[in-house]
């Protein structure tokens, strides 16, 4: 599996819309929009990351 910066996924548990975000220090974290503003999951290494995304999530 291969992370990109902008892509969508939806966790499978809440049928939420995550997007994905790398920031300047190669961190990955999910974030999620909605009425109050955007909330972010805590910032990961890749490979945590990805076993993150493969155990709980479906791209969009």
């Amino acid at each position: 599996m291969r992370l990109r910066n902008g892509d969508f996924y939806t966790n499978v548990f809440t049928s939420k819309l995550y997007r994905l975000n790398e920031d300047d220090d190669s961190s990955w974290y999910l974030s999620l929009r909605d009425k109050e503003g955007y909330h972010e999951t805590e910032k990961t290494s890749g490979r945590d990351m990805i076993r993150l995304v493969e155990g709980s999530y479906i791209k969009s």
